[in-house]
């Protein structure tokens, strides 16, 4: 069991330098992302001007906490199909660009997917490469179900999704070559043969 843990713990660490040398090199780092460049202060200045609670606002916005009219709903179709549509994330006063805590966060969120992969583990019968290819899947399965649905409804940039696949899916691979390793596979269950 201790080892079972550790080798989450070092799977942890793997997939999370993984993804900081995914997300703070040149090449794959800003993938996705796009600059206001000269609209930035104006953009800005509007933002802290007129929204001043922290929060992911979805425009043009329509409240679907409650019904609205034929009318109103014709009214909010049109403005969305006249554009533009979108995702604003605004965190007003978020301070350090990079504060410790976040780290921390990111950290234990990825020792928590580690451990989750070594239960796993611990409970699968098969070759290493069968095992390491489970705990790949397991980055592969948050992909498809987070980051797809993302692009789908959200009109997410394709590349910004595509560097989640890099690391998610490659992160836990090579997570997933140090923990099968470590952890023996279970013991298959024998059946009794019939006569």
């Amino acid at each position: 069991m201790k080892k079972n843990i550790l080798a989450g713990f070092l799977g942890a660490i793997i997939a999370f330098v993984w993804s900081a040398v995914v997300h703070m090199n040149p090449l794959t780092g800003m993938m996705g992302l796009s600059m206001l460049n000269a609209k930035e202060d104006v953009v800005m200045a509007a933002v802290k001007e007129n929204v001043a609670q922290p929060g992911l606002y979805y425009f043009p916005g329509m409240d679907r906490s409650k019904s609205c009219s034929k009318e109103e709903e014709a009214a909010w179709i049109a403005k969305f199909k006249a554009g533009p549509s979108g995702l604003l994330l605004v965190a007003p006063n978020i301070g350090e660009p990079m504060p410790p805590r976040m780290l921390i966060i990111e950290f234990v969120s990825t020792l928590g997917g580690a451990l989750i992969a070594a239960f796993i583990l611990a409970t699968t019968v098969g070759s290493f490469a069968r095992r390491v290819a489970v705990v790949m899947m397991l980055g592969l399965f948050g992909w498809l179900a987070i980051s797809v649905s993302q692009w789908n409804w959200y009109s997410f940039p394709f590349a910004f999704v595509a560097v989640d696949a890099i690391d998610q899916v490659f992160g836990w691979l090579l997570a997933g070559l140090l923990m099968a390793k470590m952890i023996k596979p279970a013991n298959p269950i024998s059946h009794p043969t019939t006569a």
